[in-house]
C-alpha cells in the first residue's frame, strides 16, 4: 500500500491543540488559581471573542466549501483560498480557535489562559502552519508566494 503525501503533514488535528491548551490552563487553573479581575467585564468579553472566533472559522470553512476544498489538514488542499477572511489572514480558521480559546478561558475566570497564549501561538505556528506553509509552496508555487507576499500568516 503506497502512502498518500498529498497534504500537509501536520501529525496532530489543530482543534486538539487548541483543546489540549484549554484543558491546560483550567487544569493549572484549578491547582494554581488565577482569577480574572474585572470578572464580569472580562466575562463578556470572553463571550464576545467566543461569537466572534466561532463566525470566523464559519466564514474561513464556508469559504473552503465554495472552492470545493477542505479545511481538513490530512487531505489534499484542491483549491488557494484567497476570499473572505483568507483576504486578511492566510490562517482566519486558526486566528478564530484562538479567539475562542481566549474567549473560553475569559469565560472560565482564569488568566492562565492568556499567560499560555504565547505559547499556544508558537505552537500552532511552529507544528502546524510552517508544515502547511512548505505544502501549499509546493502545491501552488507562484500563486501562493504571491499571495504570502499580499497576505499576513495572522493578523
Amino acid at each position: 500500500m503506497t502512502e498518500n503525501n498529498d497534504h500537509a503533514q501536520v501529525k496532530v488535528p489543530p482543534p486538539l491543540i487548541y483543546l489540549g491548551y484549554l484543558i491546560g490552563a483550567l487544569i493549572i487553573n484549578w491547582v494554581i488559581p488565577f482569577p480574572t479581575p474585572l470578572t464580569f467585564i472580562l466575562r463578556i468579553i470572553g463571550g464576545l471573542a467566543v461569537i466572534m472566533g466561532a463566525l470566523l472559522v464559519g466564514s474561513a470553512f464556508s469559504q473552503m466549501m465554495n472552492a470545493h476544498t477542505t479545511p481538513d489538514v490530512s487531505h489534499p488542499t484542491t483549491a488557494l483560498v484567497t476570499a473572505g477572511p483568507y483576504r486578511f489572514t492566510r490562517n482566519p480558521i486558526y486566528l478564530g480557535f484562538f479567539l475562542i480559546y481566549i474567549g473560553f478561558t475569559l469565560l472560565s475566570g482564569t488568566l492562565w489562559g492568556i499567560l499560555l497564549g504565547p505559547f499556544l501561538y508558537w505552537t500552532v505556528t511552529n507544528a502546524i502552519i510552517h508544515l502547511e506553509e512548505e505544502y501549499l509552496k509546493k502545491k501552488f508555487k507562484d500563486e501562493y508566494a504571491s499571495y504570502s507576499t499580499r497576505v499576513r500568516r495572522w493578523i
